[in-house]
């Protein structure tokens, strides 16, 4: 197996076509595989939240707001 990764600019001519191309393959189930990853700062946050890093925890809305203002 192969793992392309592309930046497409969907709202280009050029961009628009290769995208239609791959969505083509892909609901033809010719082995083509389209999977979101998550930029770098995504994942950093994906990660910290995983382990309770820069997590508000509070009682209630009033209380979260609180905290976040303060």
């Amino acid at each position: 197996m192969t793992t392309i990764t592309l930046k497409i600019n969907e709202k280009s001519k050029a961009g628009k076509t290769l995208l239609s191309m791959v969505r083509f393959f892909t609901e033809e189930k010719n082995g083509v595989e389209i999977v979101n990853v998550p930029n770098a700062t995504t994942q950093k946050a994906i990660n910290e939240a995983k382990k309770g890093l820069g997590i508000n925890k509070s009682s209630s809305h009033t209380d979260l707001l609180e905290k976040l203002l303060s």
